[in-house]
């Protein structure tokens, strides 16, 4: 997946020009994005690979409110 679309911050060690797996690319962006990238990202991604990166970010006990918002707000869980 190319991150032309997203803030250069959200993947500041990556090229602008890179094609990375999209469950990368939902991590970055639930942990470091605005609403904006949020709103954004599930509107490209699908909500099955949304869920994963929410799980794996869970399953490292960091950043719960974000998971949390991203579960009600974005997954409507």
């Amino acid at each position: 997946m190319k991150i032309t679309g997203f803030p250069h911050h959200l993947f500041w060690s990556y090229t602008s020009q890179a094609d990375l797996p999209e469950e990368l690319v939902a991590e970055q962006v639930i942990l470091y994005g605005d609403l904006d990238d949020l709103f954004r990202l599930s509107d490209i991604v699908s909500n099955d690979i949304i869920a994963a990166a929410n799980q794996k970010i869970s399953a490292q006990g960091r950043w719960q409110k974000r998971r949390h918002f991203v579960n009600k707000v974005i997954l409507g869980l």
